[in-house]
This record gives structure tokens, C-alpha cells and sequence, in this order.
């Protein structure tokens, strides 16, 4: 079973701030004892830890194939809303192949992030 997955961040209080947009719950923020800021964020029933490490910048991996995914209840709203917030739209809405609508954007550390409609 998948505890969590973890990942960079360049800037994390931006990237925190984009997550709890998409309905994420900060769990834990707190700097560890090699000095690095690590925070955890829970995503529905999953968890997605961040590092902020000095003096070291992630390569984010921009491909969408490369992505989390994430159930989000009026995403053609929220979609408007990131958009006018100046977020990174790199596929627009349009129709999963199972048939919800989808959109991928970029957090704020350039990864890819698929939203999906929730429900039915």
C-alpha cells in the first residue's frame, strides 16, 4: 500500500498554498534536523510530502505522462480561477478517455498535475 510520494519544491509555501487550492490539507510543516523544510499534504485519502532544500533547485519532469492526478469537484470553474490567477494551463478542459472532463496545469515548481471531474 502506497504511504506517500515525495517530492522538491524550489519555493514551498507557493507550492502548499497551490495545493490546499485543490482542496489539500496541510498535515505537517516542520524543518528536519539535517535542516531542510519538509511538509506534508494531504490529498484525499493520499499524501504528498515536499522538501524545500537550500541551494538546490529541482528538474522538474514537464512531460504530462509525468504527473499526479487529482479528483476536484467544478474543475471548468476552478480551471478559470487558476487560470486568471496565472497558473500554467498545459492541456486545456476537454474529455478524459473515460469520458470526465480533465485539464492539466503545472504547480508551482513546474510539475505536471492532471485534474479530473469527481463524481459519477
Amino acid at each position: 500500500m502506497l504511504k506517500h510520494v515525495s517530492f522538491l519544491s524550489g519555493d514551498l509555501p507557493a507550492t502548499l498554498a497551490f495545493y490546499e487550492r485543490l482542496g489539500g490539507v496541510i498535515e505537517k510543516d516542520v524543518t528536519t534536523s539535517e535542516g531542510y523544510r519538509r511538509a506534508v499534504i494531504r490529498l484525499g485519502e493520499g499524501r504528498v510530502q515536499f522538501f524545500q532544500i537550500a541551494h538546490e533547485v529541482p528538474m522538474p519532469h514537464t512531460h504530462w505522462a509525468e504527473h499526479l492526478a487529482l479528483h476536484v469537484s467544478g474543475l471548468a470553474s476552478l480551471l478559470s480561477d487558476l487560470r486568471a490567477s496565472g497558473v500554467t494551463i498545459t492541456r486545456d478542459l476537454q474529455p478524459s478517455p473515460g469520458g470526465r472532463d480533465m485539464a492539466f496545469v503545472l504547480d508551482p515548481d513546474g510539475r505536471q498535475v492532471e485534474l479530473l471531474e469527481a463524481g459519477a
